[in-house]
């Protein structure tokens, strides 16, 4: 699984939402504590939306997107 991290609230839904609107699960959720950044809550998709998500993040300018993390035994790893 893979979170998108967003320092507006604003920004994590409007992006959720596009994602399901496209046919792509996704959840918000709570920021894990590893990762440090963001509003307090997240957006987690499966990596096969990665693509798509990535192409959402410009189209829509998301100025208060953090990042890319994927999930690992250990915790999060940041990817973009």
């Amino acid at each position: 699984m893979i979170i998108a991290v967003f320092r507006t609230r604003e920004h994590t839904l409007k992006f959720a939402s596009e994602l399901n609107r496209r046919g792509y699960s996704a959840s918000v959720v709570n920021t894990p504590r590893e990762v440090h950044s963001g509003c307090g809550v997240s957006v987690r998709f499966d990596e096969r939306a990665s693509g798509v998500a990535r192409k959402l993040i410009g189209y829509f300018d998301f100025d208060s997107f953090a990042g890319f993390y994927v999930s690992e035994t250990k915790g999060y790893r940041f990817i973009q």
